[in-house]
Formats: structure tokens, sequence, C-alpha cells
């Protein structure tokens, strides 16, 4: 296993969709440390969700020199490795991809892998089940490295952030519920259409004034978004019947609350240094040795948790 000491901070991870699932700086970088470690003859998993940025980063890799790598990925969502690499498709194409597999019952013999990858996987999934399943197909004297997402990471801080709009949006003005009752009155009845527009009214003003807010913070999407389709409903009620409308808001906050679901299941999986000991523990209880934990850093802040374990 490499126990060199982690190389200082590259370039900022930039999200360019131009190579490697749209990976580069620090997290290219310690993909590409841990893979120069392998032999010229390795067999490598990568165990991932969506674009499959170590299978990538190994293929690119295996491009160059005298490397004849053997390299298969799975993802229990089915998505294929993004074919976005600095080297085009044909770094893709060597990829042996297996759709729809278990992360908990990897479809391998025992000892197959001289190395286990998984970026952002593990901790969306049982994480003892998945390690004794990384131990069972590595190799003896083979390793794994799992990138995790650090909870004090920019992109969680606005994560959180985002919640916090949600439950504005949601919660507290129930925007979308109040713009739904006003478009689909079928006749104007004075006093309760008036009330109606007025409370779509205060909340259009709430959320306004709380954008500038959350902008100055960092955040303020997910209230640029509600406005945004809040105002579009409402311009085009005048075009369709109150049903029609209902229909066009149900489809705004459908989007909106799924999208905000979504970070909260990031949210909820981000790891904690806490949390981070006690994976430790987990993996030294599955078999792992020569466990090393690092934090992936650029400009002084936490990007990733970066977790290297050895089977003996």
């Amino acid at each position: 296993m490499n126990t060199s000491s982690h190389p200082a901070p590259a370039p900022a991870p930039e999200r360019t969709g131009a190579r490697d699932g749209g990976y580069s700086g620090e997290i290219r970088a310690s993909w590409a440390e841990f893979l120069n470690t392998l032999p010229v003859n390795a067999r490598i998993l990568d165990i991932g969700l969506g674009n499959h940025v170590a299978a990538l980063v190994a293929a690119e890799m295996a491009t160059t020199g005298t490397r004849d790598w053997r390299i298969d990925a799975i993802d229990p969502g089915g998505m294929q490795a993004d074919a976005q690499s600095s080297a085009g498709k044909a770094v893709a194409k060597r990829i042996n991809f297996h759709a729809n597999a278990n992360l908990a019952r990897l479809p391998f013999d025992n000892a197959s892998f001289d190395a286990v990858c998984a970026h952002h996987a593990i901790e969306f999934g049982d994480t003892s089940a998945i390690l004794a399943e990384v131990l069972r197909v590595l190799k003896p004297g083979g390793d794994a490295q799992f990138l995790l997402h650090h909870a004090d990471s920019p992109l969680l801080v606005g994560a959180r952030m985002s919640l916090r709009e949600a439950d504005l949006v949601f919660t507290k003005t129930k925007a979308f519920r109040r713009v739904h009752r006003l478009v689909t009155m079928h006749q104007i009845v004075p006093n309760s259409t008036e009330h109606a527009s007025n409370e779509v009214r205060m909340v259009i003003r709430t959320l306004k004034r709380g954008l500038p807010v959350a902008q100055q913070q960092g955040g303020g999407r997910v209230l640029a978004i509600a406005l945004d389709g809040i105002q579009k409903v409402l311009a085009a009620r005048r075009e369709l019947k109150p049903d029609a409308a209902g229909l066009n808001v149900d489809r705004a906050e459908a989007e909106l609350r799924g999208s905000v679901r979504r970070l909260g299941e990031l949210v909820a999986q981000a790891r904690t240094d806490e949390q981070m000991r006690e994976l430790e523990k987990k993996a030294a209880a599955t078999g792992f040795s020569q466990i090393e934990r690092v934090a992936q850093l650029h400009g002084g802040e936490p990007i990733a948790w970066q977790l290297l374990v050895h089977r003996a």
C-alpha cells in the first residue's frame, strides 16, 4: 500500500465536464496517486455512482506506458460511465461496465481485484456490508480507496443553506400551495379571490426579501428558482384554464422538491470527523489493515474525505 505522504493541494477541483467525468485538481490527483501504485497487469474495480471518475482516470492512465489494466465498474443505479474524458470515448470503452449491481453483493469471485475504488458511493449504502464485500473481492495484498463527502465542504455548506431556503418556501410560506389555490379558482369570488391574491403577494414579498440575504451568504438558488417558477405560473395563468394552471404549479413544485430531496440525502450521508473515526473502526473490524485517512483540501477548506485500506 502507498504509505508516502500525500501531495500538496493541486489547483481547484474544477467541474469542467471536459475530462474524467468533470473532475480535475485534487480529486483527480488523489485517484491518479492511488492508481499509480498498481502493477502493470492490475485488475481494478470501481464501485461508484454516476460518472465513475475513478474508472475514467484509470482508463486514461492505461492508455499510456505499458499498463495492461483490466477495469470493471458497477453502479446500482444502472448509469453508464461518463464518456466525457480528455482522451475521448475510446477511454470509456476500456471499462467493462456492470449495470444495476448491488454494492453489498458484488457480482465477482473472491480475490478478483488488485484495487477497489469508490468515489462518493459507500456513504450511500450499508457501509459494513460494502466493506465486507470489498474485502472479499480484493486479492491478498490489494488496496482500496474511498472518497466520501465531507460534512464541512463548501458543497455541503451550500446544501444546508438550500435546505433552509426550502423550509421557507415549502413550510413557512407554503408558497406553491397558496399559488395553487389562487390559480385554480374557477370563478372570481370577491372576498376569497382577494384574500388568495394577497396571500400570494405576501409570499412573493417574503421570498424576495430573503433572496439577497441568502445570496450574501453564498446561497439563494432555491429561493430564486421558487420565485421564477411562481412568476412564470402567474404569467401563464391568463392563457390557461384553472386546472391546467394548477398542473403547472404542481410540476414546478415537484421539480423543486425533487432537487431538495436529493440535497437532503447528500446532507444526511456526508461524514463528520467523528463519523469517519467510526468508519475506520468498521474497516478494522472487517479485517482491513494499514488504514489511513486524510481530508482532501482546497484553499484550506475540506472538499472530501480520502480513506485508504489494505487487505493483508
